[in-house]
């Protein structure tokens, strides 16, 4: 808003308007009366630069409104949540605790994917990150509490040559309070790889870690214990592991599968013919909701006219997503 105020006053100086009737609009900055009367944007804005020099301003994003105020230490409730699943491939030598992860396939709802190029780079980037912290990246202190590795030669750090092949999975819902629908790709893709290599190492040999990274030293001392406890002297003699689903996860699977048939059900019986008014899901976002025709509501295609406007996108995403939650 400040610098939207500096660029109207320098219209109003420009032109001689008055700066309460000037409006903004098609790259312009005009009077509401005589759209005659007004300049460009560019011009009012190297108009305020020259008067005023760089135009800056703060401003910063706010949640909504989610209940209880009092947030303590934790980061408190967000308005949107992203979820990601991962599927880790790795190889383990038994006789030198070596781990090796050599496929990473790695599914991130981010919400609507405004850059999915962007967003493959943030889940492959992930991935990398999340790898040091798995399986080298420990900071050792000795007994007098000095910094055992303070630099990167100590410091383990995976080069690419020890970046698995990852493909990255985008899984897009639309989120009515993100930016178009878009909730998050940042650090969120860095947690699951974690658990991912955790699991695939007992998947392999059948040993549980829950103290991180897995080094090659940790790893085989947990094999000691484990062929200890099962009587064998070779680790290659050690059982199989059985992976077995926990109560929560059945549910959630069975709660999965319903939620994925509902969307199929959905896609089916939506109409795919483009609405008549070219609308994006045939819905005229100019026009509000309660005097909304009925017949936008079973169009889910979206015109090339309507993505290319950012403002019409938005409003007909949101307008979209009252009716998946059954507002509409």
């Amino acid at each position: 808003m400040q610098i939207r105020d500096e660029l109207l006053d320098a219209t109003a100086e420009i032109t001689g308007a008055e700066r309460e009737k000037l409006v903004i609009g098609d790259r312009r900055i005009f009077a509401k009366n005589d759209p005659a009367v007004g300049v460009s944007y560019l011009e009012a804005l190297h108009k305020a630069q020259e008067d005023r020099g760089a135009l800056v301003a703060s401003g910063a994003y706010r949640t909504p409104p989610m209940g209880r105020t009092h947030k303590g230490a934790a980061a408190g409730l967000a308005p949107a949540y992203s979820f990601s699943a991962y599927v880790a491939e790795v190889s383990v030598d038994v006789e030198t605790g070596q781990t090796k992860v050599d496929k990473v396939w790695a599914a991130h709802d981010c919400g609507k994917a405004l850059n999915p190029l962007a967003v493959k780079g943030q889940i492959i980037g992930s991935c990398h990150m999340g790898m040091g912290q798995v399986l080298s990246e420990e900071m050792k202190y000795g007994r007098s509490g000095h910094l055992m590795n303070p630099d990167l030669l100590d410091y383990k750090i995976p080069s690419v040559h020890e970046m698995p092949e990852v493909f990255p999975i985008i899984v897009e819902s639309n989120d009515p309070e993100g930016p178009f629908g878009a909730k998050e790709a940042g650090e969120g893709p860095l947690l699951p790889i974690l658990p991912a290599v955790c699991n695939a190492v007992y998947d392999a040999i059948g040993v549980r870690t829950a103290e991180l990274p897995i080094t090659p030293d940790r790893l085989l001392r947990l094999i000691e214990r484990k062929c200890k406890a099962e009587g064998v002297g070779d680790p290659l003699e050690l059982p199989s592991p059985r992976l077995e689903h926990s109560e929560l996860q059945a549910v959630l699977s069975k709660r999965a599968a319903e939620h994925a048939k509902r969307d199929l059900d959905r896609r089916h019986n939506e109409n795919r013919e483009p609405y008549h008014n070219g609308a994006l899901f045939g819905l005229d976002p100019t026009t509000p909701p309660d005097e909304v025709d009925e017949k936008w509501a079973v169009n889910v295609i979206p015109s090339e006219e309507y993505l290319a406007d950012p403002r019409l996108a938005g409003s007909a995403w949101k307008h979209t997503e009252r009716r998946h939650r059954g507002d509409a």
